[in-house]
């Protein structure tokens, strides 16, 4: 038992989730760390309507699920429905929040002509931008953990890039972490979402998306744990994502 609670300790620290002591009436989500601004949002409007206030822990997908199974102390897990579906995990209900959309986040100061007017990276654009001299590193979140990581290594192998750019590629763990490099310049080129993609516009050269039919589909949803501490509270959470104010949160943050 010692042992276990040192392991969700330990949990809670790498995900800054120190203060996760929850109250009765309060309601805990776990969510993938390119969905934080939305849930974040979601959550204070959810507190604004109901006077309940929300704990939330971000991650890739895979530690978020790791938390959900670990800590007791998670009532709703935010997600793609496909990653959690293939998870271990027990849920009750599921709420679908939107779809997920990929998008190629370019860093200020890179000189690639090609992108300048460009709508979409498909197929026949992403040669052209991918392979470019002007563009030596380019990042991506976790392929098997992170659910835009899974999508941009779809994405390369559908073009038949993925070989030809695997000296150029850099994976890291979340969505945030693509951002921040593409942000300070530590990549020419960053696979993210466009949640993440609306947050960073300003201080990114362009934000392009990506032909969703070289990437499986995602859909967000809010799947409520079987046995969870307030399935109650969780319940009327799921409820409030179904009303206006919530598609409207959603929809502002690119889903």
């Amino acid at each position: 038992m010692k042992k276990l609670a040192t392991l969700v300790l330990a949990c809670l620290v790498l995900f800054g989730a120190t203060q996760l002591a929850r109250a009765d009436d309060s309601l805990t989500i776990a969510a993938g760390a390119g969905y934080k601004k939305l849930v974040t949002a979601l959550g204070k409007a959810f507190t604004a309507e109901t006077g309940i206030e929300t704990q939330q822990i971000y991650g890739n997908m895979g530690q978020v699920t790791a938390q959900a199974q670990n800590s007791g102390v998670v009532d709703t897990v935010i997600g793609d429905k496909r990653y959690l579906d293939g998870s271990d995990l027990p849920f009750s209900t599921e709420y679908v929040i939107g779809k997920g959309k990929l998008v190629l986040a370019v860093a200020k100061g890179v000189s690639l002509p090609a992108v300048f007017d460009l709508k979409v990276l498909d197929a026949e654009s992403a040669p052209k931008v991918l392979t470019d001299p002007a563009v030596t590193r380019i990042a991506h979140p976790d392929a098997k953990k992170a659910i835009y990581g899974r999508a941009a290594t779809q994405f390369l192998a559908n073009t038949g890039l993925a070989e030809q750019l695997e000296p150029k590629l850099i994976e890291v763990g979340t969505v945030p972490q693509v951002s921040a490099y593409v942000v300070n310049g530590e990549v020419d080129l960053g696979f993210i979402n466009l949640t993440d993609g609306y947050a960073i516009q300003d201080r990114a050269a362009r934000i392009i998306p990506v032909d969703e039919a070289l990437y499986e589909p995602i859909t967000i949803v809010a799947k409520t744990l079987n046995g969870c501490p307030s399935p109650d509270i969780a319940k009327r959470f799921g409820e409030f994502l179904q009303t206006d104010t919530a598609r409207a949160i959603a929809t502002k943050h690119g889903l």
